[in-house]
Formats: C-alpha cells, structure tokens, sequence
C-alpha cells in the first residue's frame, strides 16, 4: 500500500516526530510512504538520508481572488503523487486539508485527515462540509476529541473518526545518559544543581510567563535550581517573546533561569533534566510532555486540555494557572532525589505501554484497508 502523507512541519518534532517513526516502521508493515512537505528543512533532510520520496510545496489554500495558484500547485502534488502510484492520502495535519482536497479532486483516491488542535465549527463547515467530508477523522487525544465534537457534529459520522495517540519509539529516544551529561556540561549546569526545565515555543497559550515565576519561587528558597526554557520564537508572537525576555531578566537570576531557544534536537535537553514542566492552557496531545517521560522523566503540569491523559498517574497534574499547587509539586521533587527517580522510571514505562508508535501505526494502517477495501 501506497501512501502520500501532506505536512506543514519542516522540523524534527512536534507532528514530524510520530511521521518519522511510522515512515521508518511502514516497509515491515507493507506500506510505503511519500512526504509532500511546505518547505525544506530538516525533516526534508532526514527524509533525503532515509531514501524516502519527498516534495517540497507551499500547498496554499484554495482561494476565490487567485484560484488558479491553489489549482497549479495542486496539479504539481497530484502529478508526483500519482507517479509515486499513491493509494491513500494522509493530511498530517488538518491545516495542510484544505489544500488536499483540491489535490483529490485530481486524484479521487481516500482521504484521512490528522486534527492536531481543537477545531471549530466555522472550520469544520468549510472544509469538511459534503462531498468534502474526510473518509477517515483521526484525534490525537480523546479529550481533543470530546472538545472538538460540536464542531464536527453533522459533518463526520462518528463511525469515521478514532483516537490514534501519537508516541515516542523507545528504541531510539531517550536511552543515551551521555548525552545529558553532556548538555549539562555544555550549559555549565553542576551535577548538583537541580535542573527544572520546560521545552516550549514562545507563544501565549503555553504560558511560560507561569514558568519563569515557578522558578523564581523555587530559586528563593533553593539554590540549587536552575530553570531552563527551549523553545523558539513564533512568528506573530514576537511581542510576546519580547515581554518573556523582559521577565527573565526582572528576576535577576542571572545564569540559574535561561532562555537557550529552539534546540534540535531535543533529546539532549529532556536528558538533562532532572524535572519537567508544561504550563500550556491547553493541548491536544502534548509531545514535549511525552518525550520527556520517554527520557525517564518525572513531570508537573497544568491539566492543560489532554497533558492529564497523556501523563496518567506517572507524574504530578494540578489545576491550569494553579501556580501555588504546581510551585508546591515541584519543591517536594527538588528535595526528594528517590521519588524523582521513581516517577521518571514510571513515566518511560507508561510511555511503553500506552504511546507506542508501532500500535498507533497499527490503528492507522486497519484505516487505510478498511478504505482502500471500500
């Protein structure tokens, strides 16, 4: 079986890591696949090193002022798709959609559409309205799910929708101490020294504004910890970069509460760090949560949409914006060493059990027969 999957992500993470992993297990299983991606970049680069055929493609969206630049880019798509003798189309994400369906209308093949956020009903009547319905509606959560019912309610029959969690391979993330040892040494970060950390893009909704104040609590009263903050700039958040970057330096802090950006990979950070953090409002599914208990680490986070799902009893959930409950969480694992490891080592294990990139492909490959039987 031949797949086309269509992704707006040109790096290695977020929705590109559970990609890869099925891409890498998809010969074992029967399948082959193909990427169409926005723009190169390294996910384009890996796929390169892998031999895996890949497109580059703005893939805009069907527009009533310009109609002819959706329709020429779409012809390009279908072309090389249809070289590539694809059997299935895979949106990755739900925004790359609606430049899929003008792809499918050159191609008529079945059509399965990955949501990666909560979407809403203005959304979901234009682009899933009639013949344009997806054949298949995949979540990433069931919590994503339930919040996104009303607004797919009438347009996908609940028969074509399912919850395929997204995961980490165990045997190839989080296993390499070194590399930890390592970030540390690079960061100047002490064996003793208590490294709380958070990878998070700079945008509002991940709140990172409740981070920087979680650290400067911890470091009053231990100064042993050092907060750290990846993630990169999000273009339109730049204000919002701008006023983290003035809060960092209003703590004084200094060296123990840092900034270090986007970092690719993330590996080495979640290795490092002894414990992490997500203050999101909100998430679907929640991959840097997940990679960091893939590295064997012990998690406190805001409830933040699906993050309770996805973490279960192998870490700590308080209330979003709760920042006394989360700052308490926190300072009981900074001083006990023992439940630290005890929690990481359940956190790998649920990840074992419960994200498995193989069972996800597995639930997603049943889809493509069951269409491609139809």
């Amino acid at each position: 079986m031949r797949v086309c999957f269509l992704t707006n992500n040109p790096n290695l993470c977020s929705t590109s890591r559970i990609l890869q992993s099925w891409l890498l297990l998809a010969p074992s299983r029967g399948l082959t696949g193909c990427v169409v991606g926005q723009a190169q970049g390294d996910l384009a680069l890996w796929m390169k090193s892998h031999d895996i055929p890949f497109l580059a493609d703005p893939m805009p969206w069907p527009s009533k002022r310009r109609p002819w630049v959706a329709f020429y880019h779409a012809l390009k798509v279908a072309r090389w798709a249809k070289k590539h003798r694809v059997e299935i189309i895979h949106c990755n994400e739900h925004d790359v959609y609606p430049f899929a369906k003008l792809v499918n209308r050159l191609l008529r093949l079945p059509m399965v559409c990955h949501v990666r956020f909560k979407i809403e009903r203005e959304f979901a009547e234009w682009c899933f309205h009639g013949k344009y319905q997806p054949d298949a509606l995949l979540w990433t959560s069931h919590q994503q799910k339930a919040d996104s019912a009303a607004a797919v309610a009438g347009l996908v029959p609940e028969s074509q929708q399912q919850v395929v969690h997204l995961g980490i391979d165990l045997a190839t993330f989080g296993n390499d101490a070194e590399l930890g040892r390592q970030f540390r040494r690079q960061h100047q970060i002490s064996d003793e020294d208590i490294l709380v950390g958070t990878a998070s893009p700079l945008r509002p909704r991940k709140k990172v504004e409740d981070f920087i104040e979680l650290i400067s609590r911890l470091a009053a009263v231990n100064p042993d910890v050092v907060g750290m903050i990846a993630g990169g700039e999000i273009a339109g958040d730049e204000a919002y970069r701008q006023r983290i970057e003035q809060q960092i330096q209003a703590t004084r802090l200094g060296g123990r509460l840092r900034w270090v950006g986007l970092l690719e990979p993330i590996e080495p950070f979640h290795l490092a760090c002894d414990i992490s953090i997500s203050t999101s409002e909100y998430e679907t599914f929640g991959n840097s949560v997940c990679e960091a208990m893939a590295c064997s680490k012990p998690v406190v986070a805001y409830e933040g949409g699906s993050v309770g799902e996805v973490v279960g009893d192998a870490g700590v959930i308080v209330p979003t914006g709760d920042i006394d409950k989360l700052t308490l969480a926190v300072e009981k694992l900074t001083s006990d060493a023992r439940l630290r490891k005890s929690l990481g080592l359940k956190s790998r294990l649920r990840v074992a059990s419960e994200f498995s990139p193989a069972s996800s492909l597995q639930r997603v490959l049943s889809t493509y027969q069951a269409l491609t039987r139809k």
